[in-house]
């Protein structure tokens, strides 16, 4: 994906208030054939479970519409699971990328790469965010809930589909499909 790709196919698996999305249109959709396709529940996951999130979708909203890009978003409001299994199901177009970031349980991660991966261009990249996140204190962690069992598990099932993109964050893991 480059800034020169006249149109792109986006698919965002967990959009929060939507600042990753604010920043693809910036910076990526430029025209008006370039569309993210937003999944959330709007509800937040278990990191958030102390906050008020009643107006997240609307944030959202509001915080796209600021951008001003060309592009079209369209939002897709249900559990990323549902909503990936609809986008398989409906023989969805590719994505050119894909930023995974929903739930954060390893069960729920897992998912969402395998059907994330298949909904993804030959040549397209994957975006795990929080590759190394854990809300437990070092040693206490429960496996089960953390991102990383879950992305480490799909690239070693997948290693001979795709090549981990080096020189990159290590709190993000990024995936190019073969």
């Amino acid at each position: 994906m480059t800034q020169k790709t006249p149109h792109l196919r986006i698919l965002e698996v967990g959009v929060f208030e939507g600042r990753s999305t604010c920043w693809l249109l910036e910076n990526f959709c430029k025209t008006s054939e370039s569309t993210i396709v937003a999944l959330d529940t709007f509800q937040g996951g278990i990191e958030h479970k102390n906050m008020e999130l009643g107006g997240l979708k609307k944030q959202f909203e509001e915080n796209i519409a600021t951008v001003g890009s060309p592009a079209k978003v369209e939002v897709r409001v249900g559990f990323s699971l549902d909503q990936l299994c609809r986008l398989v199901a409906e023989n969805a177009t590719q994505f050119d990328f894909i930023s995974v970031d929903a739930s954060h349980k390893a069960a729920d991660v897992l998912g969402d790469a395998v059907l994330a991966f298949q909904l993804l261009k030959p040549g397209g990249v994957i975006a795990f965010d929080d590759y190394i996140w854990s809300p437990m204190r070092p040693g206490t962690e429960n496996p089960l809930l953390l991102p990383k069992v879950a992305i480490d598990a799909f690239t070693t099932i997948y290693s001979q589909k795709l090549r981990i993109l080096p020189n990159l964050p290590i709190y993000q893991l990024y995936i190019q499909k073969y």
